[in-house]
């Protein structure tokens, strides 16, 4: 399973297209939130936000088409938590019931796209077994790691893994069946990975032309292009940046000195700051043998970033955010570039300049395959 999408952000900060033909929502929400309290909207490079007033909020904004939104509370950058949903907005009149301290459940009525997506990830059924995890997760840690305890979770882990493939199948027969809906583009890029390219490609043309030329269906463009030259054996794309303490960087610098590891991450991933000590045992390792890491993260608060490094001691190499990073000639950026399709995602670059390694964030071999790529190279 993928840590992350990082289509999903790519998205999310995406300026919506054919913006002349759009139309306006109207969302209406309800809450037990307190009164006085922010929810913030975020969908298509927009940024809004409203206050409880009475159990209520209100948000209203224009669409091209149905768009991937999130909705937060407080400060997280967990994509879908306790403070955090990601919903699909569409125009129309829409209503939205919100739960404190549980917005992974909310429920959002008036958008087809929505109802649509609920269906095929099993969305009743996944958070009744998230909560079933949550539940005996607390209960280990306040009564201690019973056997009884520990193999009922093993059985909602477990069901929670069927279910995600369930929801799989679901989508690749919804794309099958609905090649006018702006969701089958999202859907298919969420499998991209695990599907042959021919069959990606199939897929893609078989879009109706609106479609085709959504912000998914364009997405999904750059990634059928850019997918070649990120291989394994490709010129690394170059770029330039400015690091976390201000001076500028450019991946040429290294050629012919140094092996360079780019990892992409974010401080909403937990699973890439988990890696952060096993990062730093291998650099210490290998810096003095020629390696160089340059972490690139997708944030956009930078004292967040910032104490983030700070808190993980992952100062010792250097740092950049996505946003701070050069563009190609076409305005991709370096996640479309790389063609990275989750996080944590480390690409290995040559004294050549050339992609030695791709390590995407599935499962946990991933990163095994890195150190032992590493210790084949120095050792």
């Amino acid at each position: 399973m993928k840590i992350c999408f990082a289509l999903i952000f790519a998205m999310l900060s995406l300026k919506g297209f054919a913006q002349n033909n759009a139309s306006r929502f109207n969302l209406s929400g309800k809450t037990d939130l307190k009164d006085g309290e922010k929810i913030i909207l975020e969908y298509r490079g927009n940024k809004d936000s409203a206050f409880v007033k009475d159990g209520s909020f209100k948000f209203s904004g224009y669409l091209s088409e149905p768009s991937l939104a999130s909705f937060k509370h407080g400060k997280t950058n967990i994509m879908e938590g306790p403070q955090s949903v990601r919903l699909f907005l569409e125009p129309g009149n829409l209503k939205l019931n919100i739960l404190s301290g549980k917005f992974f459940k909310a429920e959002l009525l008036g958008s087809l796209t929505q109802t649509d997506w609920d269906k095929i990830r099993l969305k009743k059924a996944y958070d009744e077994v998230l909560d079933k995890i949550d539940d005996l997760n607390k209960a280990i840690k306040e009564r201690g790691s019973f056997d009884s305890l520990k193999a009922n979770l093993s059985l909602n882990y477990a069901e929670r893994s069927r279910l995600f493939k369930v929801a799989e199948k679901n989508s690749l027969a919804f794309i099958r069946n609905n090649p006018n809906s702006y969701l089958s583009p999202y859907l298919l890029s969420s499998l991209s990975r695990s599907l042959p390219k021919d069959s990606v490609q199939f897929y893609y043309r078989s879009f109706s032309g609106p479609v085709l030329n959504s912000a998914w269906g364009r997405f999904i463009y750059k990634e059928l292009d850019h997918e070649e030259t990120s291989k394994i054996g490709q010129p690394a794309p170059g770029f330039s940046a400015k690091l976390a303490n201000g001076k500028m960087i450019s991946l040429a610098e290294f050629k012919s000195k140094k092996y360079v590891l780019l990892d992409f991450w974010g401080t909403w991933c937990v699973h890439c700051r988990a890696l952060s000590p096993d990062l730093i045992e291998m650099y210490k390792k290998y810096k003095s043998k020629g390696l160089e890491i340059v972490s690139i993260a997708t944030d956009h608060d930078r004292k967040l970033w910032q104490k983030a490094i700070v808190d993980d001691r992952t100062g010792l190499w250097k740092h950049i955010l996505l946003m701070d990073a050069s563009k190609s000639t076409k305005g991709d950026d370096l996640v479309i570039q790389y063609n990275i399709p989750a996080y944590p995602t480390f690409i290995l670059i040559d004294k050549e300049g050339k992609i030695a390694g791709r390590y995407d964030g599935e499962g946990n071999d991933f990163h095994i395959n890195l150190k032992n790529k590493l210790a084949k190279i120095f050792e």
